[in-house]
C-alpha cells in the first residue's frame, strides 16, 4: 500500500540517518529529497507544496532533543505530517438508519461493483448488520448484475435485479420500498459508471441520492487513476457531496498519489482500501498506521488485529502444546502453512512486522511463499498414515508415489523432509528445555 511512495521517501530519508548534526544544507537537501518523493508517486502538486512548506518550517526551527537523534527528529516530523495529509484521525461508516443506506459511485472500472460486496461483508462481520440488501442498479453493463448476483449468493446476502427494467430509477425505488416493508437493515446500491463524466449519468445519480436519501456515499477510486481523477472527484463531489473514499488497488504496484491528493484536496475522508480482489481484502483506514508503513516502521496494531480475526485460537492452542510436547508431524506443518495463508500475501505481512520489510528481498518473499506452496501440494499427496509418521517417507516406494500424485520434483521432495526434520529437532529441544526449566540463552 504506498509502496512506491514509501520506498522513495524511505531511501530519502535514509541519506541523514547516520549523521549526528544536521545543518541547513542538510535539511534543505532531505527536504528537497521528500519533494520528490511526492511527486514521483504522482501526488499532486498543491498537495505536495503544502506539506513541504510545513515541513520546512518545522525542520529549519528543530532543535536536538538529547534522547532523540535528528533522523528521528526529522521522521517524527514527516510522520506527523504525512497523517495530516492522510486524514489525521480514522473515520468509519456509523449505523445510523433501518435501513442504513449506503449509495456507491465512481467511474466505470474502479472496482465498484466488487468493493459494494466488500463493505456489505465487513459491515455485516464489524458492525452487527445482520440483513443487508444489496441493489444491482448498473443496468448498462449486464457483467456488473451478474456480478453482483454471483457474489451475493456466495456470501449469502440478498441482490435485488431486473433482468428486463432498464430504468436504474425505477430499480432503486422498488429496492428502497423492499427494504423497508422487509426490514433490512443496509441497503447498498451499486450505480452505474461511466468511461467518462456526463450530464446523464449525473443526473442519474442526483435522482437516485433524491430518492434514497443515503447516509453514505462513497465514491470508490483506483490508485492506478492519473491526475484527472482529482478533477472527475470534484465533480461527482459538487453534484452529490461524497462522504467518503474507498481506494482500489493498493495491492497492485499502484503509485497512490493521485487518489491520496483527492483527500487532501476536497477535504474528503478515506474509509476504506481495497488490498486484493478476494471479498474480505479490505481494511478500514487509519491515517496513523498507513503513515507508519509508508515510512517502514511496521503496523503492529493492525497485525494483532489480523490476527485475531482470521486465526482459530483453538487449532492454534492444540498445534502450540503438541510443539512444545515435541510431537510434531506433517500434519501439524500443513495446519501452520494454513493458518499463515490466512493472512493475505506474504508482503503485506511483513510491511505490519516492525524493522523486517527493508532486510527481506522480494525474491526472498517470492521464494518463501514457493515453498509453502509446494510443500503444501506434497504434503497433499500424502497418505494419513505418512503425515502421521514422517519416518515412512524414507521409503523410496512412498517417495516414487508422493512424486507422482504431486508433480514435484525430487529436490523439491528432499527439501520439505530436510526442513521438517530441521523444525522437528527444534521443537523437541524446546520442549526439553521447557520440562528441565532450563531456559538459559533461550529456545535456539
Amino acid at each position: 500500500m504506498f509502496d512506491f511512495l514509501g520506498k522513495r521517501l524511505q531511501k530519502s530519508l535514509a541519506k541523514i540517518k547516520s549523521k549526528r548534526k544536521l545543518n541547513e544544507n542538510d535539511i534543505l537537501q532531505a527536504i528537497r529529497e521528500i519533494k520528490m518523493s511526492f511527486l514521483e508517486a504522482d501526488v499532486n502538486v498543491f498537495v505536495v507544496k503544502k506539506f513541504i512548506k510545513n515541513i520546512k518550517e518545522k525542520l529549519i526551527d528543530l532543535e536536538i532533543i538529547d534522547k532523540l537523534t535528528p533522523y528521528q527528529q526529522v521522521v517524527k516530523i514527516v510522520q506527523e505530517e504525512l497523517i495530516d495529509v492522510l486524514g489525521k484521525e480514522k473515520q468509519k461508516i456509523s449505523i445510523k438508519g433501518k435501513p442504513e443506506i449506503i449509495l456507491m459511485i465512481g467511474l466505470q472500472g474502479s472496482g465498484k461493483t466488487t468493493s459494494s460486496v466488500k463493505i456489505a461483508k465487513y459491515l455485516m462481520k464489524k458492525e452487527n448488520i445482520k440483513k443487508p440488501l444489496l441493489v444491482a442498479a448498473d443496468v448498462y453493463r449486464p457483467a456488473a448484475i451478474e456480478q453482483l448476483v454471483k457474489l451475493g449468493k456466495e456470501l449469502r446476502i440478498d441482490v435485488f435485479f431486473k433482468n428486463k427494467q432498464k430504468n436504474p430509477i425505477n430499480i432503486v425505488k422498488e429496492a428502497y420500498k423492499k427494504a423497508h416493508d422487509e426490514k433490512y437493515d443496509l441497503l447498498l446500491i451499486d450505480t452505474a459508471g461511466r468511461l467518462a463524466i456526463n450530464k446523464e449519468l449525473m443526473q442519474e445519480l442526483d435522482d437516485i441520492k433524491k430518492i434514497v436519501k443515503p447516509n453514505e456515499i462513497i465514491f470508490v477510486v483506483d490508485a492506478l487513476s492519473g491526475q484527472d481523477i482529482i478533477n472527475v472527484a470534484q465533480i461527482f463531489n459538487d453534484k452529490l457531496k461524497i462522504t467518503g473514499l474507498l481506494i482500489t488497488k493498493l495491492d497492485s504496484d499502484a503509485r497512490g498519489g493521485a487518489a491520496l491528493s483527492i483527500r487532501q484536496i476536497l477535504d474528503i475522508p478515506i474509509l476504506f482500501i481495497g488490498t486484493g480482489e478476494k471479498t474480505n481484502e479490505i481494511d478500514l483506514f487509519h491515517p496513523d498506521r498507513m503513515a507508519k508503513r509508508i515510512l517502514g516502521m511496521g503496523d503492529v496494531l493492525s497485525l494483532i488485529e489480523k490476527a485475531k480475526e482470521v486465526v482459530d485460537e483453538k487449532k492454534s492452542q492444540k498445534l502450540m502444546n503438541r510443539m512444545i510436547s515435541g510431537k510434531f508431524d506433517l500434519n501439524d506443518l500443513m495446519e501452520q502453512l494454513k493458518q499463515i495463508k490466512k493472512f493475505g500475501k506474504m508482503s503485506k505481512l511483513l510491511k505490519m512486522i516492525p524493522g523486517i520489510n527493508n532486510k527481506i528481498s522480494q525474491i526472498q518473499i517470492n521464494s518463501t511463499e514457493e515453498k509453502f506452496y509446494l510443500f503444501e501440494i506434497l504434503i497433499s499427496s500424502m497418505t494419513k498414515e505418512e503425515k502421521q509418521n514422517p519416518k515412512l517417507l524414507k521409503n523410496s516406494k512412498r517417495k516414487t508415489r508422493i512424486l507422482l500424485g504431486s508433480g514435484r520434483k525430487p529436490q523439491e521432495y528432499n527439501k520439505l523432509i530436510n526442513e521438517f526434520e530441521k523444525m522437528s529437532k527444534q521443537m523437541k529441544e524446546i520442549s526439553k528445555k521447557i520440562k528441565t526449566g532450563n531456559l538459559n540463552g533461550g529456545f535456539f
